[in-house]
C-alpha cells in the first residue's frame, strides 16, 4: 500500500508513520524539508516530497503524476486549507484521512461520554482552532456527499508524545521549567475532573486500522484513551517524571483559569475543567484488536526523557513565562 502523510513528524503523526513502516507500507511524506528541534526526525524509510502544503502550485509540481492509495492529512486547520486540499488531491487517492479534533464536541455533562454524534460547537464558538476544525469537517463532508471525495475524519483525544500537555501554560517547555525552578504545578479548580491522556504510540495502533479500509470512507471516528485519571493524578505523574515532589500542586479558582488568556482561549480553558470521557465503540468496531496499552505514568516518563536528551527540544516562550509569573505572584506565597 502506498501512503502519503502530510505533516508526518508531529506529536501524533510520527507514530502513525512508524506503524505504517512496520506494516511494510510504501510511505511518502510531504514536508518543507525542515525538521524543528522540537520534533522527531523523519524516518529514513520515508520517501520525502519537498514542498510547502500552503503553496498549491508548488505541491502540484512536486507531486507530478504521483497517486496514492491513502493520504493522511495532519495539518488541515481551516476551511480554506480544506478546499485547497480537495482541489489538489481529487483523483490522487482512494482514501483521504483528515485529522480533526475532539475539541469540537460541545462540553456539557449531559453529553458524556463523548461519541461521534455528540453535538458540536456552533459557528459562534470563540476559539479559532475549534471553529477551524468544525469548518474543515463540514468542507470534507460536503465534498464527500456532493462529489464522492473519499474522506475519513479522525478526531484524536487528549494525545501526547513530544510535549508535556499542561492545563495552564501551553505545550512548550515554559511551564515545566517553572516546575523545575521550584514553582508548583497549576491546576484549575479542585483537580478531580477526569482526564484521558493517550500516548501517540497507542493512537497510531488504532489509526493504522483505518488506513485502506473502504468501510470507513464517509465516516468519522475519535480515538481516545480509556484509562482515566484525575487532573490531580496527571499533575502528580508529570511531577514524578520530572523527579519533583508529586504534592507540589497549587489549585487556582475556576474563574481565574477561565480568565487566563494567551495560553488557550476561554473555551479551551473551560475544557480543562470538564471530564474527558469517551465512548470508543465505533473505532473498536473497525479495529477490533485495539486497546490502550501505555499508562500515562509510563508514557510521560518517556516524554520527559526525550525532552531532556537535547536541550534544543526545550522551547521557552518569554511571553508565557511572564504570564505564569503574574499568576504565581497572585496565588503562591513562595513557601
Amino acid at each position: 500500500m502506498k501512503i502519503l502523510f502530510i505533516g508526518g513528524n508531529g506529536n501524533i503523526s510520527w507514530w502513525c508513520v512508524e506503524e505504517a513502516i512496520k506494516r511494510g507500507y510504501e510511505v511518502y511524506e510531504l514536508n518543507r524539508g525542515m525538521t524543528r528541534n522540537t520534533r522527531r526526525a523523519v524516518q529514513h524509510e520515508v520517501h520525502e516530497i519537498i514542498a510547502d502544503i500552503r503553496d498549491e502550485a508548488a505541491v502540484i509540481r512536486a507531486l507530478g503524476n504521483e497517486t496514492f492509495d491513502v493520504i493522511c492529512d495532519f495539518i488541515c486547520f481551516n476551511e480554506n486549507q480544506a478546499r485547497q486540499a480537495i482541489r489538489i488531491f481529487t483523483g490522487k487517492c482512494s482514501q483521504y484521512i483528515v485529522i480533526s479534533s475532539e475539541a469540537v464536541y460541545r462540553r456539557e455533562s449531559r453529553y458524556l461520554p463523548f461519541r461521534e454524534d455528540t453535538p458540536q460547537y456552533g459557528e459562534d464558538v470563540e476559539d479559532s482552532y475549534i471553529l477551524g476544525k468544525i469548518n474543515v469537517e463540514k468542507t470534507f463532508r460536503d465534498a464527500y456527499r456532493n462529489n464522492g471525495f473519499p474522506m475519513t475524519i479522525v478526531r484524536p483525544g487528549y494525545t501526547y508524545d513530544t510535549i508535556l500537555q499542561m492545563p495552564v501554560g501551553q505545550n512548550c517547555f515554559t511551564a515545566p521549567r517553572k516546575l523545575l525552578e521550584g514553582y508548583p504545578f497549576l491546576v484549575p479548580g479542585d483537580g478531580e475532573n477526569l482526564f484521558a491522556p493517550l500516548h501517540s504510540g497507542d493512537f497510531a495502533k488504532a489509526f493504522i486500522g483505518l488506513i485502506g479500509n473502504k468501510k470507513t470512507i464517509g465516516e468519522d471516528y475519535h480515538i481516545a484513551a480509556e484509562k482515566l485519571i484525575t487532573l490531580n493524578e496527571m499533575a502528580m505523574d508529570i511531577l514524578l517524571a520530572l523527579d519533583l515532589n508529586p504534592e507540589n500542586i497549587l489549585h487556582i479558582p475556576y474563574a481565574e483559569a477561565m480568565r487566563i488568556t494567551g495560553f488557550y482561549s476561554s473555551i479551551v480553558n473551560r475544557q480543562h475543567m470538564w471530564h474527558y470521557v469517551y465512548d470508543n465503540t465505533k473505532i473498536k468496531n473497525v479495529v477490533f484488536e485495539w486497546n490502550q496499552e501505555i499508562s500515562f505514568a509510563e508514557g510521560i516518563r518517556e516524554t520527559t526523557s526525550w525532552l531532556f536528551a537535547d536541550t534544543k527540544r526545550q522551547r521557552i516562550n518569554p511571553d508565557y513565562d511572564r504570564k505564569l509569573e503574574s499568576i504565581y505572584a497572585r496565588y503562591w506565597t513562595g513557601n
